[in-house]
């Protein structure tokens, strides 16, 4: 499942660091949506891998749909108004299709690449239990929680990545934060 380059690598280059291969990935985009492109890779990469790996389970496939939207996003003349949740819309359907193309086995979502700060769950836990909790909440309220915590999007911005109405979208992180509640405190008798 591996890419020859990877897509820090092409952004790099496609900044004028020379190799035409690379550059040529990018080549109807401005210099300056190619800098907005490259900060926004860098300030969301972990964010978009957690994300993918919560969907996908599986750390190749997480990789493969981050990897794919990026190439997407650089063979576009433009950028999108609305960025970050058009990337993680984009991550959510390459990591989907990915999802039901195969059963792969689940990684951690706490396996995480070594430069990427890691999430500090409750003391009394370790992230597999805590994985194991988050495993017990609805498919809509797991994802809207990892969206909001790990992705730090806001509720409109889950709102729409799921197509769902504003309200929606903050009753299932409710829910599903009232749900872990209840589990943490079941687990700590």
């Amino acid at each position: 499942m591996g890419h020859p380059r990877p897509v820090h690598k092409i952004l790099s280059v496609a900044r004028g660091q020379g190799d035409n291969a690379a550059s040529n990935h990018a080549r109807g985009m401005n210099p300056t949506d190619l800098e907005t492109l490259r900060a926004f890779y860098v300030e969301s990469r972990q964010r978009l891998y957690t994300y993918a790996l919560s969907l996908t389970g599986h750390r190749e496939a997480a990789e493969d749909a981050i990897h794919g939207v990026f190439q997407q996003l650089l063979r576009r003349p433009g950028l999108p108004a609305d960025l970050r949740p058009y990337a993680f819309r984009a991550v959510r359907n390459a990591a989907r299709d990915t999802w039901r193309r195969a059963g792969v086995r689940r990684d951690s979502i706490f396996a995480l690449t070594p430069e990427a700060p890691t999430p500090s769950p409750p003391p009394a836990f370790r992230p597999d239990e805590v994985e194991r909790l988050l495993d017990q909440l609805t498919p809509d309220e797991r994802e809207t929680i990892m969206l909001k915590i790990y992705g730090g999007l806001t509720f409109q911005e889950i709102a729409d990545l799921g197509e769902v109405p504003l309200p929606t979208a903050a009753s299932w992180y409710r829910r599903g934060l009232d749900k872990l509640k209840t589990l943490l405190a079941a687990e700590a008798r």
